[in-house]
């Protein structure tokens, strides 16, 4: 049986980045643990950006549990403030998924992306 996953806000503004932006937003996502615990998150994973895996958004509302379960898992992983990323802002985001990179074939990339990082490591 499916588990039935709250719509966060955090979602909803990366739902509305998939519409608008054409990219894959999975949603909910379920993952298995390093340790084998199968986890269900409040946020959201984006196949196509960051890490082979992808990257996998965790939530605020997501337990401590969810989030010590994820440590080791093979996705980029992100924290952003819903103060900058809840609601969708386009530009934002753009430039957000820009820095994390393109990791799925050229052929599907979105017209938008430029590949431009707007940090430095």
């Amino acid at each position: 049986m499916a588990q039935t996953v709250a719509l966060t806000p955090i979602a909803q503004a990366w739902l509305d980045a998939a519409s608008d932006l054409g990219i894959r937003v999975e949603r909910p996502f379920t993952m298995t643990t390093r340790r084998g615990v199968i986890v269900t998150t409040q946020g959201v994973c984006l196949p196509d950006f960051g890490s082979a895996a992808g990257t996998l958004l965790l939530c605020r509302l997501d337990s401590d549990e969810v989030y010590e379960l994820a440590d080791g898992i093979p996705y980029y992983r992100s924290g952003l403030s819903p103060r900058y990323y809840e609601p969708y802002r386009r530009g934002r985001y753009i430039d957000t998924l820009n820095d994390w990179g393109w990791r799925s074939p050229a052929a599907s990339r979105p017209a938008w992306y430029t590949g431009a990082p707007w940090t430095t490591t």
